[in-house]
């Protein structure tokens, strides 16, 4: 009877690992695109199904701290709200963009943003 009391708790320990574990790492499910300037032109980028609660600088736009470089017009068609940055690492002024909302003006310029969940 102890055995079979033991593999239950032990069973019930591993679920609960591996649900904490498997949410944790969870991400957005749906696109966030935006534009950026890079040689001389205006581009378009996405990020698909971003992580959660992590934040993400502009791939793009690389390790640059010039303050003419930034990424615009961003459209959040994910399930989670995504958090705007100006500046790289999730610093400086914050916008928050709701799920799946319509595309934000093309004067919101942004280095870095973390998506965080809905609800």
């Amino acid at each position: 009877m102890r055995l079979r009391t033991a593999l239950l708790s032990l069973a019930s320990a591993v679920t609960l690992v591996l649900s904490v574990s498997a949410s944790a790492h969870a991400g957005a499910d749906g696109a966030f695109d935006y534009g950026f300037v890079q040689a001389g032109g205006h581009h378009a980028g996405t990020l698909e199904d971003p992580a959660l609660n992590e934040c993400v600088n502009v791939p793009e736009l690389g390790s640059s701290t010039d303050s003419g470089t930034y990424a615009d017009a961003p459209h959040n068609v994910t399930d989670a709200y995504a958090d705007v940055y100006e500046g790289r690492d999730c610093e400086g002024t914050r916008t928050t963009l709701a799920p799946d909302a319509p595309g934000a003006p093309d004067t919101l310029h942004f280095r870095s943003v973390l998506f965080r969940p809905a609800g």
